[in-house]
């Protein structure tokens, strides 16, 4: 079984991780932030989350369309009162509990199947993967261009180019010169930040020369294309 522990207390995640060794019979990775957490579940599938941070059911992280494990718990430190908690919980245990105790009883709940990958999970994970950062307005924007091209019956049935930078720009507020600013920005990050050997399997011939990094039409119908290939189980997820 593989958990994540979210803990901005070191000597709290110290505790787990010696808990978790001792326990056996799972993987327990140990993170501070949850950028942090966000970013490992981007990468990697994992059974079970806990957190003694309520605020990974905050909206705003909710529309990051991270694959959230199937179980998820709290560590919580004082009663919640008329606190509604979210539908997502599994169970909340009190802060001070043994954490030998508290992994134990994940372990001992139903195995659960991860969350099925919807169509904004998995373009959203795609992005995160190739290196674009979720900070910038780029990824919001790669991120409908791309469900825009996944929904329509044929890519080309999208016209032009910039009739989707105007859809884009329209549906986020930002105008379409901007969107089509902000998705180059988001590809000049991604060949930045992400690995080479990565890009080149996915984009290959799509990358310009002269640039380096592939036009924003390039990038947009590969991605796209790359994504319904993964919906079908034909490639590496």
């Amino acid at each position: 079984m593989r958990i994540m522990f979210l803990s901005g207390d070191r000597e709290t995640a110290r505790a787990y991780r010696i808990a978790a060794d001792e326990t056996g019979a799972l993987r327990l990775i140990t993170v501070n932030h949850i950028a942090k957490a966000l970013e490992q579940m981007f990468r990697e599938p994992f059974d079970a989350l806990l957190s003694d941070n309520p605020n990974v059911f905050h909206p705003r992280i909710q529309n990051c369309r991270v694959l959230w494990p199937g179980t998820i718990c709290l560590l919580l430190r004082e009663p919640i009162g008329d606190l509604r908690l979210p539908d997502e919980l599994t169970f909340c245990f009190s802060y001070d509990s043994d954490p030998k105790q508290v992994l134990r009883r994940m372990l001992s709940f139903p195995a659960a199947e991860c969350r099925t990958y919807t169509a904004e999970a998995l373009i959203s994970r795609f992005l995160q993967q190739v290196g674009v950062p979720v900070s910038l307005t780029g990824f919001e924007c790669m991120r409908e261009a791309i469900g825009v091209l996944l929904s329509v019956n044929r890519f080309t049935d999208i016209g032009s180019l910039q009739e989707l930078y105007g859809f884009l720009g329209a549906k986020l507020q930002i105008g379409a010169s901007a969107a089509e600013h902000a998705i180059r920005q988001g590809i000049n990050a991604a060949w930045i930040r992400a690995d080479t050997g990565l890009l080149e399997k996915i984009f290959g011939y799509t990358v310009d020369a002269e640039r380096a990094t592939p036009s924003n039409a390039a990038f947009l119908f590969r991605a796209a294309d790359h994504i319904k290939l993964q919906q079908r189980g034909n490639t590496d997820k």
